[in-house]
């Protein structure tokens, strides 16, 4: 940890909280950047292609394809159906899996906890015990051999390519190292492991392709190309970029030192994970974001869900800190909203 982050921590534990935003006493260590680590010397593993993978991907984007030639033909409850399964399944991904129990920025009741891992299956992009695991390594090791999607491996890996082949040794040596027991000790996240590919089926692809058929009448065809499998190939896409675009093509005003990026594109098509570099510096904070709901669906449903009663304990990064690190290593680029 730098001189920088040490002052930040120090800031952060002193500041007390307000408004309803908790600051975290203590930093989660699994998601913190380890500056200590070092590629091995020599030459690297070879890469072991999943060929597997590679068929279940192509078809699924063959059908995705196909499935935009058929929006034409659905009718508008179909097309509105499909879009609020997108936003429902990103909500599992980005509030839940990504924010919540990841980061663990906030806290969730067991009925908002249920939503989200139904949602999450909605998504279908691994379990979240398994998608957690990986996001803390990726935060831990950004940009190293040990980083799942390593973006300096070039945009197709790091969008897709990194799910067409083997796990470099290092993202399994070190995946296994973290402290999960948090995660273990989550009875919503261990039964949806243990019925994982059951749930996935029943919400990811029979749901979305039966309530249009059941409701409203619409062809089993058009309800499983549009609102199942184009819906899916959207979502992943979406979440895709911010390992991709979000750490290539943006500003970088919160840290120029690093990879990642404020991707206003990301931000809009993954609901709200576009603000990648202030994420990578304060990757505690429930918004991912300086600038609260804006262009941010995900917070405002937490947000909302706080409103309810639902949810509590969101960590905020205090206005001071960030500023403190915008002129410390910003590159510039920030305004303030």
């Amino acid at each position: 940890m730098t001189e920088t982050e040490v002052l930040e921590r120090k800031q952060q534990q002193q500041h007390k909280p307000s408004n309803g935003h908790d600051i975290p006493t203590e930093a989660n260590g699994d998601d913190v950047f380890d500056p200590t680590y070092k590629e091995k010397a020599g030459p690297k593993p070879p890469i072991v292609i999943v060929w597997r993978n590679v068929i279940l991907m192509s078809l699924l984007h063959l059908g995705a394809l196909y499935g935009l030639t058929l929006i034409p033909s659905a009718s508008p409850l179909t097309l509105l159906w499909g879009l609020l399964c997108f936003v429902v399944s990103a909500l599992g991904v980005t509030a839940g899996a990504h924010r919540l129990w990841s980061h663990r920025s906030y806290k969730a009741s067991l009925p908002l906890r249920i939503f989200l891992c139904l949602a999450n299956s909605m998504a279908f992009q691994n379990d979240i015990f398994e998608w957690a695991r990986d996001h803390r390594v990726h935060h831990k090791y950004s940009e190293t051999d040990a980083d799942p999607h390593n973006a300096m491996r070039g945009f197709f890996f790091s969008h897709v390519g990194w799910l067409l082949v083997r796990k470099h040794p290092d993202v399994i040596e070190k995946g296994r190292k973290l402290e999960l027991t948090d995660l273990r000790a989550d009875k919503v996240i261990m039964l949806q492991k243990r019925y994982y590919k059951l749930s996935v089926v029943v919400m990811c692809f029979l749901l979305p392709m039966w309530v249009p058929w059941y409701l409203w009448g619409e062809t089993l065809w058009v309800s499983y190309f549009v609102p199942a499998v184009l819906r899916y190939a959207m979502l992943l896409n979406a979440t895709w970029l911010v390992n991709s675009a979000a750490h290539m093509w943006g500003n970088r005003p919160y840290d120029k030192n690093i990879s990642p990026t404020e991707n206003m594109f990301v931000t809009f098509s993954a609901i709200g994970e576009g603000f990648h570099n202030y994420h990578h510096c304060f990757p505690y904070d429930y918004a991912t974001s300086e600038f609260g709901c804006k262009l941010n669906i995900t917070t405002c449903f937490i947000d909302f869900m706080c409103f309810l009663g639902l949810a509590s304990d969101r960590k905020k990064v205090p206005r001071e800190v960030v500023m403190g690190r915008i002129q410390r290593t910003g590159d510039g680029s920030h305004r303030s909203g």
